[in-house]
């Protein structure tokens, strides 16, 4: 779908789901300029409007997942009215359209090529496919990460560790971790480093093209978690040498639950991330099941995905696919990842301008950068309730006990910033 097409169905539809004037507020086929998009101009409320959730709430917290928009709810509307009433009308149109262009729009994303984007259910279901299939492993090979890495992978490899996998976690010092401890950390039996390119925990960005290098250095793959990365910032897998790579879709591209792209470089598929798994069907070639066998083919009439989609084994979730693909576009329609950098960062930095600096201490390295800012308060005393006086979401605890961590996204304004602002001020 090109982007005229997208804005003209995006905002049909969302007429034609009831969502009402508020909410078709994407109009034209052009992209917003900057200054429509700044503070709360124009561009920048109609892109609120898809929100429906930011009528009633200050909602900063794009890091914990974004509140589903109205184009996003349109592709879910199509596909079940697809597999309702079925292909007329161009639904199949419509779903042959989402299937075979959603990881076409991933790639161009990501900097990668279609044939290196596969699909799966979540991050860590991408970050498991490289564990299972290096050979390395087996041989008692070892994995390098650290502790800025997902909590939820960080319990996996624990696991794995109790199990006899040797994992070396390489510790932050004042929530960063420098270069030069996870080169120490990897040696010639190092199989896999794996990092979050930019942590949940507090928008820490990795330098993941120097650990690249590193890894390869040494024989080794390098995974990175994407997930807070891809929308928020700009992200070329190419240039940073990266060997796999995952992520949902229900953070920064706006897309669903259950609906997440994979991405092996291609020189590394089938050889060094070999395949376990052969996706696809067969046709019996023998007596009963056909006139004629076919010579020369064997029994069964066989023939293996190539690409990223070697990794896949079998159906997704359609629904949330349809989803992300109109996420993707609107994502496109706002000015993609430098877009959604370049605002959310300067919001960033309005917070850390307006707070008290001996109430809160900033826990992100590089916030200049990062979409994400995490801070310590002092106390966190009447905090929760302050938050949910005022209709502000954020993340309050995390992986920490005391912790707040603030994420704002495209649809956000100065005036969200200035109502945290008081909040957490008091």
């Amino acid at each position: 779908m090109d982007r005229r097409r997208f804005v003209t169905t995006s905002v049909a539809g969302i007429m034609g789901a009831g969502a009402g004037a508020e909410a078709s507020a994407l109009t034209g086929a052009e992209t917003w300029s900057g200054a429509q998009l700044q503070q709360d101009g124009p561009g920048r409320q109609s892109i609120r409007a898809q929100f429906p959730r930011l009528k009633d709430e200050i909602y900063l917290n794009a890091a914990g997942g974004t509140p589903l928009g109205a184009f996003a709810e349109e592709g879910i509307r199509k596909y079940l009215d697809y597999i309702r009433l079925g292909p007329g009308d161009g639904r199949r149109a419509y779903f042959d359209e989402v299937w075979t262009g959603v990881r076409g729009r991933f790639a161009a994303l990501v900097g990668a090529d279609e044939s290196e984007i596969g699909l799966v259910g979540c991050t860590k279901a991408g970050e498991q496919i490289v564990i299972d299939r290096l050979e390395a492993l087996r041989r008692g090979g070892n994995v390098v990460t650290n502790d800025m890495h997902f909590s939820g992978s960080l319990h996996n490899y624990e696991g794995l560790r109790r199990s006899g996998l040797d994992v070396r976690v390489v510790r932050a010092r004042d929530f960063d971790v420098a270069l030069d401890r996870m080169a120490e950390a990897m040696d010639d039996r190092t199989a896999l480093v794996a990092v979050s390119l930019v942590s949940n925990v507090n928008g820490r960005i990795e330098p993941v093209a120097e650990l690249s290098r590193l890894a390869h250095e040494r024989g080794a793959l390098l995974f990175a978690d994407i997930i807070q990365a891809v929308g928020a910032i700009p992200v070329d897998l190419h240039a940073m040498g990266v060997d796999v790579a995952a992520a949902s879709s229900y953070k920064w591209l706006f897309g669903t639950h259950g609906a997440g792209f994979l991405y092996v470089r291609d020189e590394v598929q089938g050889t060094a991330l070999p395949d376990r798994i052969f996706p696809g069907h067969v046709r019996r070639n023998y007596a009963q099941w056909v006139e004629e066998p076919e010579p020369g083919v064997g029994d069964y009439r066989y023939s293996a995905p190539s690409g990223a989609l070697r990794y896949q084994p079998g159906h997704v979730s359609y629904l949330g696919y349809a989803a992300v693909y109109e996420a993707l576009g609107f994502l496109e329609q706002v000015g993609g990842a430098e877009a959604v950098q370049a605002h959310s960062t300067a919001l960033v930095a309005r917070l850390l301008d307006g707070i008290d600096t001996d109430a809160y201490r900033a826990l992100t390295p590089d916030p200049g950068r990062s979409t994400i800012l995490a801070l310590q308060p002092a106390s966190m005393d009447g905090l929760t309730d302050r938050l949910a006086a005022a209709n502000v979401a954020i993340s309050v605890g995390g992986d920490m006990d005391r912790m707040i961590r603030i994420s704002p996204a495209i649809y956000n304004s100065e005036a969200d910033i200035d109502r945290l602002v008081e909040v957490l001020n008091g």
